[in-house]
């Protein structure tokens, strides 16, 4: 990526993945990945392995893996990242692009399964359309 970029538009596999690194804030998100039949097993080691490597990254505020008790095979994987600066650093490491890279084999997941999120709070207002489509992932 040029060092004057001033987004990120190269994720390993969602090359329409838009964040401004000047955003501050906290980058919250949710990633849905439901398994191939028969995979679920190897896809809960591979979100394991890259759950226990994300988590030591300095960006990394949370990274939670969860899968759903009524649909066996269905992962939720919750991660926060201190801005969007270290979401963009996130993006460009290894396990990352490792992981992604692994993902077809694993699940049905399409662009758009990983949905960057604006907390909602008392007195906050909805976005913009554009800043609000940028943080989705198609």
């Amino acid at each position: 990526m040029p060092s004057d970029d001033s987004s990120v538009g190269d994720a390993p596999s969602h090359q329409s993945l838009k964040v401004s690194r000047d955003d501050p804030g906290p980058r919250p998100m949710i990633a849905v990945l439901d398994a191939r039949p028969g995979l679920a097993g190897q896809l809960r080691e591979k979100i394991a392995e890259l759950a226990a490597q994300v988590r030591r990254e300095p960006g990394c505020l949370i990274f939670t893996a969860y899968e759903a008790r009524d649909v066996p095979g269905r992962f939720y994987l919750h991660e926060v990242y201190a801005s969007a600066a270290a979401f963009a650093e996130h993006l460009q490491t290894q396990p990352v692009h490792d992981f992604i890279a692994s993902v077809p084999a694993f699940s049905t997941a399409q662009p758009g399964s990983l949905v960057q999120l604006d907390e909602i709070t008392a007195g906050s207002r909805r976005r913009s359309r554009q800043r609000r489509d940028a943080r989705v992932l198609r």
